[in-house]
This record gives structure tokens, C-alpha cells and sequence, in this order.
């Protein structure tokens, strides 16, 4: 083993726990109170070359032994991977993965010279979009103040509350210590009946792509016009990796001028391309594979758009509106993340009884669904956990609780990780064989970004033909022998924007 890890080994083995940082681990596990760098450096005021040369060393002893220390109580990770094939549903059997030695670890080199390389942004472009919205909240402004009759701080709750709920009458909803909630859910209530909200709601969305998406990676940009994220690995309690400073996997899309932001991202050269690989319905392709469930392995099989199936079921018609394939998609995500009939019901605008309706509908039309979530369940009750397809676990500690609220969290948290976590992994081991792929062959095309299931590009025009074929290949090939197909879709332009 060339190196090693013991902040993922220590995340590995309890995903949920937080303070997984030296200081932290030492104090928890040995009761020893490392001296902090602000100490030594005397709150930052020091540079690490100006510190005394013996506090120095005695700061830098203690973190190499405070690092023995722990690799030595961590010991073989193997010992909560005890089977060495995981069977699932539909015939498919996993073999046995070590996750820190076969995944998570391997995985740091590739993260790092992501890092390291960066995205490349089109600095002149992000100037001209900080103009066109900085007009843009200066017209709202006025509109908001002609229909106020008065001029106020739009970006201060408690006058905006004072305005609406105290001036204008508009109906009051959540309450604060002070006041009355103006929180986005409220104003999105409210937009709906009274202009105002609208145009309050949509100043704070124009206000927060301003200064977090486009005066925020101008400020972080390299003098190369490039953006360096740091992508962490023990964060989420599903595995899934997250992305800070900046936050790459938060950059918004849909309409608007919010989708204009994506078109700042582009390829390094001006003959290269962007080439995003996405995961098609993985997790509701992973729900067939591990539910077993016939009708969603046929909807599958037979390259049927699953939205549109489960539509059919939930309205017993085969002629479907756009609308009713959205109400569908939202009922199919809506499942394997645990959404009770309320949360359906205010997601899609709808009575309750009519989210109830479409939820247990899918469970009759889709009935090894139920199935495997309650045996799902019931494990994690008995063992205290649940795994991914890779043996990756997430404790569930809480899932016994007296407090049924408590219970009822903890269940939601069972059920969905399986499915989420396993998506990780899968993208996860798509960037490593990727990787190895690019390696072997001398590619000069590099990745990027991890976006949730989207893995994005800076391809060259000399590998564009081989790598559109090859990559999507090893990707919906990460699971061997399955009785279903991983689908990846590839999608090229001159910018991230164009790229979906």
C-alpha cells in the first residue's frame, strides 16, 4: 500500500459522524488535546516558517504520532465486509469490494489532480452577466418600490415582513421570535396571488446569482481563468461526493438567466469540447435491480420511458400530458428518497389525498417495491444498518427511537440510501476505470467535474470520436452480468450550458 487515510477510513466506518479532523479523533478516541495552529501560530498572526523551531517540531510530532496512533487502532477495514459476493435481485452478484482500498483511496489521486487542473471560465462573459443582472435587480427594485408606494431595504426580512404583513395585510404564515417568516417557501406562497411576493422572490434569486455565481467565481478564478473546487470524499452520509469553495455541484440550471451561468464553464482550448456523460434514471434503475420488481425490470428491458409507464398506472390511460409525466417523475424520485404524501403534495401543488392516491399506486402497480423496502427495514432495525450494492454502510441508530418522529427520520434516512449510496459508488468506480482507461492510452482529454450523476470533460478533437464510444462503455458496464442496462448519455458543445 503506497498511502492511506485515516480521516475516510474513520468516515468509512461511521459515515454519520462528524468531527472526523485530527484534533477531533485524538481528544475522542485517546483523550489527548493536540495543540491547535492557531496556537502555534499565534492566531494566524506567524507564518509556519516564522514559529519557533521547537514549538514547530513538537506541533509536527504530534501529528505524525496522532496519525500512527490511528492507523494503528483502525486496523483491517475488512472485518464490516464479512461476504465475499453480495447477491441481488434479478440474478446479479457483486463481488467483494474493499471500499478505502478499492475505492475511496485510489479515488484521492484522481480528485486531486482534478482539483489541481481546474475549469476554465470565460471571464469576459461573467462581466457581461454581472452587468445584465445588476440592471436587471436595479429594475426590479423599482417596480417593487412603485407597487410599495414607499422605498425600503429589500434585502432586510424584517422590513420586507413589515411591508407585507404589516402594511399590505397579504396573509401571514410561519412565525419567527420577532416577526413573520419571509423565508422563499412563504413568498413562493404568496406569489402566487399577489405580484409583489413574485417580484420580492425573484430580487432575492437575481441577487444571490450575482454575488454567489458570478462576482463569486470571478473572485476565485486563477490568473488562468480557471476554477479549482475541492472535491470532499467525507462529507455525506450516502457517500456521494460534495464540492466547496466553490461549490461546483450547486451551479444552477432550468431557465432563465440562472441556465445562462453554465455557459460560462468551457474547454480549455478553442478546439476542444465540453463532453458531459450523464447516468440515465440510475437510481430508479438501481430500484429495479435490487427490488427485483417485474414491472419495472420490463419498463426497462423493453427501453420504455419509466415516467411515462408509472404515469400510465397512476392515471390507468395510455395517452399522457406533459404534465402528468412530471407528477409521474415526481412520484418515481419521490419513492426512493422516502417522500411522505404531504411533501408530494406540496411539491407538485396538489391536494394530499391526490399525492397518497399516487404513491400507492406505484407501490400496487410496482409491489416488490414495498417489498424490498420493508425488508430493508426490518434489517436495519435488527442490525442497526444499511449497504450499499458495494458493501458501503450507513448507520441507522436512530431507527428504534421511542419519539416516532425520530423513527420515522431514520427510516426515510434507511430507505434511501441504498439506492444513493449505490449511485455513488457506481460513478465513483466509473471515474477510476475511466481513469485507468485514459491513463493506459495516453489520452490527452482530462476530467473534470463530478456533478451528481454527470461526469464532465475538456475532450480533444483527435480522441472526440474513440472517447464518445468508450467512455458511456465503461460506465454501463460497472455492473457485470446485470438484468438491466446502465444507461450514459453523452452530450458535447462549446460550454457547460450547451452540453445538456
Amino acid at each position: 500500500m503506497r498511502y492511506y487515510d485515516t480521516m475516510l477510513a474513520e468516515y468509512l466506518k461511521n459515515p454519520g459522524q462528524r468531527g472526523l479532523g485530527l484534533d477531533a479523533l485524538a481528544k475522542r478516541k485517546f483523550q489527548y488535546d493536540m495543540k491547535s495552529y492557531d496556537e502555534v501560530s499565534q492566531k494566524k498572526k506567524l507564518r509556519f516558517d516564522e514559529v519557533d523551531l521547537e514549538v514547530a517540531a513538537n506541533y509536527s510530532w504530534e501529528d505524525v504520532y496522532m496519525t500512527w496512533k490511528l492507523y494503528s487502532e483502525q486496523g483491517s477495514m475488512k472485518d464490516w465486509n464479512p461476504s465475499p459476493v453480495k447477491p441481488i435481485s434479478g440474478g446479479v452478484s457483486i463481488q467483494k469490494l474493499d471500499i478505502l482500498q478499492d475505492m475511496e483511496l485510489p479515488l484521492l489521486k484522481i480528485l486531486s489532480d482534478m482539483e489541481m487542473r481546474g475549469i476554465r471560465i470565460d471571464r469576459d462573459f461573467l462581466k457581461w452577466l454581472e452587468g445584465r443582472l445588476e440592471q436587471a435587480i436595479w429594475e426590479l427594485e423599482s417596480e417593487i418600490y412603485e407597487l410599495a408606494w414607499e422605498d425600503f431595504n429589500i434585502k432586510s426580512p424584517k422590513q420586507v415582513g413589515e411591508l407585507l404583513f404589516g402594511k399590505l395585510g397579504l396573509p401571514r404564515a410561519k412565525k419567527t421570535k420577532t416577526w413573520y417568516s419571509v423565508d422563499s417557501e412563504v413568498l413562493e406562497e404568496l406569489a402566487k396571488k399577489y405580484p409583489i411576493a413574485a417580484l420580492i422572490s425573484k430580487h432575492r434569486h437575481y441577487s444571490k446569482l450575482l454575488s454567489t455565481y458570478v462576482i463569486g467565481l470571478l473572485e476565485v478564478a486563477d490568473e488562468d481563468d480557471r476554477i479549482h473546487t475541492s472535491f470532499n470524499q467525507t462529507v455525506t452520509a450516502t457517500g456521494r461526493l460534495s464540492s466547496t469553495n466553490p461549490n461546483l455541484q450547486n451551479i444552477p440550471h432550468g431557465d432563465d438567466v440562472a441556465w445562462e451561468i453554465r455557459k460560462a464553464f468551457i474547454p480549455y482550448r478553442e478546439e476542444d469540447m465540453l463532453v458531459a456523460f450523464d447516468y440515465s434514471q440510475i437510481e430508479v434503475r438501481l430500484l429495479a435491480l435490487m427490488s427485483g420488481d417485474e414491472n419495472l425490470l420490463w419498463a426497462f428491458r423493453d427501453m420504455r420511458d419509466i415516467h411515462q409507464v408509472t404515469a400510465e398506472f397512476i392515471f390507468k390511460k395510455n395517452t399522457i400530458s406533459s404534465t402528468e409525466r412530471k407528477f409521474a417523475k415526481a412520484v418515481n424520485f419521490g419513492v426512493i428518497y422516502g417522500i411522505s404524501p404531504f411533501w408530494l403534495s406540496k411539491m407538485l401543488d396538489i391536494p394530499q389525498k391526490d399525492s397518497r392516491h399516487y404513491i400507492d399506486t406505484f407501490y400496487a402497480s410496482y409491489p416488490k417495491v414495498r417489498e424490498f423496502y420493508d425488508t430493508l427495514l426490518e434489517k436495519a432495525r435488527k442490525t442497526g444498518y444499511v449497504e450499499t450494492l458495494f458493501w458501503r454502510r450507513r448507520y441507522t441508530p436512530s431507527i428504534n427511537d421511542r419519539n416516532k418522529m425520530i423513527a420515522s427520520w431514520a427510516e426515510r434516512e434507511a430507505i434511501n440510501m441504498p439506492i444513493q449510496g449505490s449511485n455513488a459508488d457506481i460513478i465513483k468506480l466509473a471515474m477510476l476505470q475511466i481513469q485507468e482507461y485514459l491513463d493506459k492510452n495516453n489520452c490527452k482529454s482530462v476530467m473534470l467535474l463530478q456533478v451528481h450523476d454527470e461526469l464532465i470533460f475538456n475532450i480533444v478533437p483527435e480522441e472526440k470520436e474513440t472517447l464518445l464510444v468508450e467512455i458511456p462503455r465503461i460506465m454501463e458496464n460497472i455492473i457485470p452480468n446485470s438484468s438491466i442496462h446502465l444507461k450514459a448519455d453523452a452530450v458535447m458543445g462549446k460550454s457547460w450550458k450547451e452540453c445538456k
